[in-house]
């Protein structure tokens, strides 16, 4: 349930997928796996309850009734592994003698087992599911930043002032944010380049936004002016 609810503050359904584990393993032993095309895993889902197993160790096919529920239609599907479970009992405490006493004095072993999540795979299929043809757009729960600010007419010491003065607001709120202040580089590249990063928000200070901030969210095209203590608490 903890590894669902991760995926889920990501925006990922990860299907909890029967393994086989390998020489490590005992008799448990779960994949995490995220219906992608940008993969190279199979496996085969149940559309009415929760049964999803690797091609690997099925036993089942394409087509066939679902061994859990047995609804129709068993459905093939492309997935990338994103984590994993799996109990090792006591086979490793045995083995490097690692006991303990329990409450009525007798040496036992623990029941040991590996909890994975295989950050940089997740990475990977977010930036396979969420973009368009402009770059990145990350979900805001893993996003590395909350903020892209901009800095247009940085030669204007009025505009430059107030962009560095909210900069200092946010960070104050605790609020993560990714600066661009480069003198050097025109508008349109700064814009460009922050729909390619994808970071949430991207607010622009300039000459034109006066005491405003203009926002635009990156899974929008919607671009709109607020001030600065309206935005700070949509961000929030």
């Amino acid at each position: 349930k903890a590894y669902i609810k991760i995926f889920e503050r990501i925006g990922l359904t990860a299907k909890v997928t029967e393994a086989s584990g390998g020489a490590f393993t005992q008799k448990i032993s779960y994949e995490f796996m995220v219906l992608t095309e940008a993969a190279w895993d199979q496996v085969f889902y149940c559309s009415s309850c929760d049964f999803c197993v690797n091609e690997e160790v099925a036993t089942v096919k394409a087509g066939d009734k679902c061994p859990r529920c047995n609804a129709p239609g068993l459905k093939q599907a492309t997935a990338s592994e994103v984590g994993n479970v799996f109990d090792l009992g006591q086979k490793y405490g045995k083995d490097f003698k690692l006991n303990f006493t329990d409450r009525e004095g007798n040496l036992v072993y623990p029941i040991m087992g590996c909890f994975g999540i295989g950050v940089s795979r997740v990475m990977g299929v977010i930036a396979e599911e969420f973009h368009d043809d402009k770059g990145l757009i990350w979900p805001a729960s893993v996003a590395p930043f909350q903020v892209h600010l901009i800095s247009l007419d940085n030669e204007d010491e009025e505009v430059k002032q107030k962009a560095n003065q909210f900069y200092d607001k946010l960070l104050k709120q605790n609020i993560e944010v990714f600066y661009d202040d480069r003198s050097s580089v025109r508008a349109g590249q700064k814009l460009t380049d922050a729909d390619l990063i994808g970071i949430p928000y991207r607010v622009v200070i300039s000459a034109k936004t006066q005491e405003m901030v203009e926002v635009k969210p990156r899974n929008s095209e919607e671009v709109k002016l607020m001030s600065q203590a309206d935005f700070i608490a949509l961000i929030q």
